[in-house]
C-alpha cells in the first residue's frame, strides 16, 4: 500500500515539473525557449543552449524592424548579443542585454520558399498568435509613417487592411504588458502569365495556406517595453 502511495506521489510530482517546464518553454509575448525579457541573462542562454556564434559587447540594439516606439537608448552601444545559429527551428536567433538582463529577442525564420521545396516547416502569420499568446494586428510597411501610440494602436488599428497594403512586404505587431512583437512578413507579388514560374506556383502555394493573412514570416523580435519612448 505504501509502495503504490509513493509511485502516486512520485508520478504527480514529475507531471507537476513537467508541467512547469512546459508553460515556462512555451513562447509568449515576453519569453521564447526558456529566456524571459527583463530576467534572463548571458548565462542562462549559455546554459540553455550552449557557446554562442558570437558574443559581443558595447554594441548597439541591432534590429530588423526598430518600431518608432522605441527610445533612442536602442542606438548606444550598451548592449551585449549573444548569436545563434539554427536554434529551435530558426535559422539565426539573436539574444540582447542591457545591463545583464535580457531586453529583446530577434529570431530569422526560415525561407518558406526553400522550406517547401525541403519538405520543411516555415511560419504563416495566421499562426502567431497562437505561437506567442498574443494578438497581432497587420501593418503596411510605410516609410517615416510613425505607427500610433501602442494602447491606441492596440484599440483601434484595423484586423485586416486592403489587398494592396499585403503587397512584398508588411508586418504583424502585437502589443503586450511587458513587450512589443514585430513580425516582418514577406509576399512577393508574381504577374500572371502562360505558365506560372515555379517561385509563382510556390508562392500560391504559400498564400493558399492561411486563412487571412498572405505571405511568410522572415522575422519576428520580441522587444522589452522598458526601452520604449
Amino acid at each position: 500500500m505504501r509502495t503504490q502511495a509513493n509511485i502516486v506521489i512520485s508520478f504527480l510530482i514529475f507531471f507537476c515539473a513537467t508541467t512547469v517546464v512546459t508553460q515556462e518553454d512555451r513562447a509568449a509575448p515576453d519569453r521564447w525557449a526558456g529566456m524571459v525579457l527583463n530576467a534572463s541573462t548571458p548565462d542562462d542562454a549559455t546554459r540553455l543552449f550552449g557557446t554562442p556564434s558570437k558574443d559581443k559587447n558595447k554594441v548597439n540594439l541591432d534590429l530588423p524592424r526598430p518600431v518608432s516606439w522605441l527610445s533612442d537608448k536602442y542606438k548606444e552601444k550598451v548592449f551585449r548579443m549573444l548569436n545563434y545559429k539554427r536554434l529551435q527551428g530558426y535559422k539565426n536567433v539573436q539574444f540582447s542585454f542591457l545591463d545583464e538582463k535580457l531586453v529583446a529577442m530577434s529570431m530569422e525564420a526560415p525561407d518558406a520558399q526553400l522550406a517547401i521545396l525541403d519538405g520543411k516547416k516555415w511560419i504563416d502569420p495566421d499562426d502567431l498568435e497562437q505561437l506567442f499568446g498574443v494578438v497581432f494586428k497587420p501593418n503596411p510597411r510605410q516609410h517615416g509613417i510613425k505607427l500610433l501610440p501602442p494602447s491606441e494602436f492596440l484599440a483601434n488599428a484595423p484586423a485586416e487592411l486592403n489587398k494592396d497594403s499585403y503587397s512584398y512586404y508588411y508586418d504583424m505587431i502585437a502589443v503586450s504588458e511587458n513587450s512589443f512583437v514585430v513580425a516582418m512578413i514577406v509576399n512577393p507579388q508574381y504577374h500572371s502569365g502562360l505558365f506560372d514560374r515555379p517561385d509563382a506556383k510556390r508562392q500560391k502555394q504559400i498564400n493558399a495556406h492561411g486563412t487571412r493573412y498572405p505571405g511568410s514570416v522572415s522575422d519576428v523580435e520580441i522587444i522589452s517595453r522598458t526601452l520604449a519612448r
